[in-house]
């Protein structure tokens, strides 16, 4: 606690009146709040369609959340934009003060839940908020945190209402399949530590018309990969040498597409299944050793032999056998990475007869020990990534790794050879070399990087388009129509190729995030252009609506005409 009011005092110290924009201690409460909740794999596009459309030059403070003072995660639940509305907005937009909420915490399905069944949940309020109330987040004036953690944190900083429109990473009806692991759960509040009370769990659609009829909106592509923990990663890269599939001269451990190991779709989707307990089941053909049948783990003990990875993970006792269990993450439920990867590698739940994803096993050590597979579901994209920085150094900062290791001196926790899937923009930091970063990489799928080029090309599968989903009516509120105005410039910003463009993810491997397509006036480029990126593919069915489950096509539709770049 003192620590946080040091903080707090320093930023009064550092931060003068004249470097922030527009603060509701020193401007006074918004004249137009706008809710948001959902998705939050678009939400590099989001902040720059803030910054350069939709607020004056000049005149945004960023608000956030962040779990504990030392996090360097921020955002990663609740953000709030508080800016003035840019003359393009029309008069009765341009100059208001206007706050732009977004919670990110419970992913799609809290951009779907809430709003169908108009129940409040915990956002986001900095109305009434002082500069004590917040630390400065960085250097750069205008940025500012607050630890949100406990219920004395929720009366400050947080308030219960319905949101006025919810981010998905695909389309909606996709999440709503009760019984199945695409319906979204309940998260816990911060204010009770209980779940969100009043959870509807049988709906099955988004109406589109009537008195309770919902306009959605797409809001662009998204891409998500399967990344595994850093030995792994390794191991793989080693076994595919052996076998051909990569070159000799790949140095184990470099990260450019060309040497990025890769694991095929019935692979993934069997661990994502459950069907695959451990990594000794995983066995290759070593061509470099007289065709000598070899598992994983063989590989990974001749690594470790040559000082290539320095310790192999943690042993089950409870078979007999001491087999390395697989460890894979998936997503809580309708969380659009594990929507969309469940549709693309498993063709669930929408195909007859489709075999379920695993489900996830208690955050228990002596769950854990008895588990093959192991499977978690972290809440949110940066937990997930966190996951695989525990199960590499034998951490469990997140609480899902609870096995004990007295071997392991610096972390204390099983070390594991896991896996999980994720949007594409984490770890970015890692150079081709391999060096940096956090101690986890990307794969490919069926010999593909998750690059914007090789979806625009069609070679690479794992991705979607998002929605964007709001009332198209609301009698009880009189800014409803400013509110659309606003939400409707939002979408078509955040999903313009010079937006997108303008945040693309730079990996050692290649290009990627997010994407617009060519469903509007927007033309794909051949050569593809990454700065402009525009896919020709699209998920739209037969009824011109978005559907997660089915094969992308060409959109023959496209304003300019259609080109499709073949690979």
């Amino acid at each position: 606690m003192k620590k946080t009011i040091a903080l707090r005092f320093s930023a009064l110290l550092i931060v003068s009146p004249a470097s922030y924009a527009l603060t509701p201690w020193a401007d006074g409460p918004a004249e137009i709040v706008i809710y948001t909740s959902g998705a939050s794999v678009q939400d590099k596009a989001y902040e720059q369609a803030i910054k350069s459309t939709l607020a004056a030059p000049n005149s945004v403070d960023y608000f956030a959340d962040a779990v504990d003072p030392s996090s360097t995660t921020v955002g990663g639940r609740w953000t709030a934009y508080y800016f003035k509305g840019n003359d393009s907005l029309g008069t009765n937009l341009a100059g208001k003060k206007i706050i732009l909420e977004k919670r990110a915490q419970g992913s799609s399905g809290y951009g779907v839940i809430p709003l169908l069944a108009n129940l409040p949940i915990e956002h986001l309020n900095i109305s009434g908020t002082t500069v004590t109330d917040w630390v400065a987040n960085g250097t750069t004036a205008g940025n500012w945190k607050a630890v949100i953690s406990t219920k004395v944190d929720a009366t400050t900083y947080l308030t219960k209402r319905v949101s006025d429109a919810g981010f998905s990473g695909n389309d909606p009806n996709i999440l709503l399949k009760p019984g199945t692991l695409n319906y979204p759960t309940p998260v816990n509040q911060i204010s009770t530590g209980a779940p969100e009370p009043n959870w509807p769990t049988k709906l099955t659609t988004v109406p589109t018309t009537g008195a309770n009829a919902f306009t959605v909106l797409p809001t662009g592509g998204n891409i998500y990969g399967v990344a595994v923990t850093l030995d792994l990663y390794k191991v793989l890269q080693e076994a595919q040498k052996r076998t051909g599939t990569l070159s000799s001269a790949v140095t184990v451990g470099n990260y450019t597409e060309s040497d990025m190991p890769s694991l095929n779709r019935n692979v993934i989707a069997s661990i994502m299944a459950g069907k695959i307990g451990a990594w000794d089941q995983i066995e290759i053909v070593d061509k470099t050793a007289s065709n000598t049948t070899k598992s994983l783990v063989t590989i990974g003990k001749e690594l470790l032999d040559a000082n290539k990875i320095t310790s192999l993970p943690y042993k089950e006792a409870m078979t007999g056998n001491k087999l390395t269990p697989v460890a894979f993450a998936t997503r809580n439920n309708g969380a659009a990475a594990a929507v969309v990867a469940y549709a693309k590698f498993l063709n669930y739940p929408t195909t007859p007869n489709a075999v379920s994803p695993a489900t996830a096993v208690d955050n228990k050590d002596t769950v854990e020990a008895a588990s093959l597979p192991i499977i978690k579901a972290p809440l949110s994209l940066g937990d997930a990534a966190t996951l695989l920085k525990d199960w590499q150094n034998g951490a469990n900062t997140i609480k899902m790794n609870n096995v004990s290791d007295t071997s392991n001196t610096a972390g204390g926790f099983a070390k594991r050879w896991g896996m999980n899937i994720n949007s594409v923009d984490k770890n970015a930091t890692v150079k081709p070399d391999g060096t940096g970063g956090d101690p986890w990489r990307y794969i490919r799928i069926d010999g593909y990087a998750p690059t914007l080029e090789n979806v625009a090309t069609g070679v690479y599968p794992y991705w979607t388009e998002g929605t964007l989903l709001y009332k198209t009516k609301n009698t009880s509120d009189k800014q409803w129509a400013l509110k659309i105005s606003l939400l409707q410039t939002l979408a078509s910003s955040s999903s313009s190729p010079a937006v997108i463009g303008a945040n693309i993810t730079p990996q050692a491997w290649g290009k990627t995030g997010a994407f617009t397509t060519n469903s509007g006036t927007f033309e794909t480029s051949i050569p593809f252009d990454p700065t402009k990126p525009v896919v020709p593919f699209t998920h739209k069915g037969a009824d011109s609506l978005l559907h997660a489950e089915i094969v992308p096509v060409a959109n023959d539709q496209a304003k300019n005409g259609l080109r499709l770049q073949l690979k």
